[in-house]
């Protein structure tokens, strides 16, 4: 008879936390050049629950997400922008029984292994549900186009959320399983991260925020926010009918 012994849980040094109940969601959209990459470094680091919501893309990405245990690609026939692929990639992590839920673009703007560093803050913080990573906490060489779009996004979410951050439009942030629970977002577009911010702070989740690092190249700087999205997204924010 061939006894099968139960696998011991993954642990990261100096993290209290089980691995196999963390997921990563990584919105994609025509990122064929560069999802891969990202989930290679996300493998690297320990993390091995991916979620890759395609979302909609017509260049190759599908055909470069490895086809290996634990990376799930999820496809939007159309594009439905990042919100959407955000609260897909949320509900689907929650069916996997995910106990944390991390997003990352995938764009390689953002270091996965900070994920880590994402992790300890949080757990050393009482009750922290929703832990930003701020582009603006660290030393970080920004382009004056990024630090205008966040001023005005950070002045927006504040009268929208009435609590204020030093960056609303980030990414990459770690949320708990009772927060997820109860997170609907409400808007597809670049808004979804106030939406995300907005709901932790009605329902009174607890909201931090930690440094990390950024990388801006021109293919990052081109795909990002222009001024007309900006628009857009106050239009959407602040339109009573919605």
């Amino acid at each position: 008879m061939k006894i099968v012994m139960p696998q011991s849980p993954r642990l990261i040094e100096g993290v209290h936390l089980n691995l196999d109940q963390f997921f990563v969601v990584v919105p994609a959209l025509n990122e064929g050049d560069r999802i891969a990459g990202v989930i290679h470094k996300l493998k690297k680091h320990g993390f091995y629950n991916i979620v890759v919501v395609n979302d909609g893309s017509t260049d190759h990405t599908s055909e470069s997400i490895p086809k290996v245990p634990g990376v799930y690609e999820l496809i939007h026939i159309v594009n439905l922008g990042p919100g959407a692929s955000t609260m897909t990639g949320i509900r689907f992590a929650l069916l996997q029984n995910a106990a944390y839920i991390a997003t990352i673009d995938a764009d390689h703007q953002s270091d996965p292994a900070e994920l880590i560093d994402l992790i300890k803050a949080m757990q050393e913080k009482d009750h922290v549900d929703l832990m930003i990573g701020s582009r603006f906490l660290k030393k970080n060489q920004i382009p004056l186009s990024r630090r205008f779009y966040n001023f005005a996004g950070n002045l927006i979410s504040y009268l929208v959320t009435g609590l204020y951050v030093t960056d609303s439009q980030s990414g990459f942030k770690i949320m708990t399983r009772r927060f997820a629970e109860k997170l609907e977002i409400d808007y597809n577009g670049f808004e979804f991260c106030i939406d995300i911010i907005k709901k932790a702070n009605m329902n009174r989740f607890k909201v931090a925020e930690s440094p990390v690092s950024v990388i801006y190249t021109e293919e990052t700087m081109a795909k990002g926010q222009s001024f007309r999205e900006g628009l857009m997204m106050l239009g959407r924010l602040f339109n009573p009918f919605t």
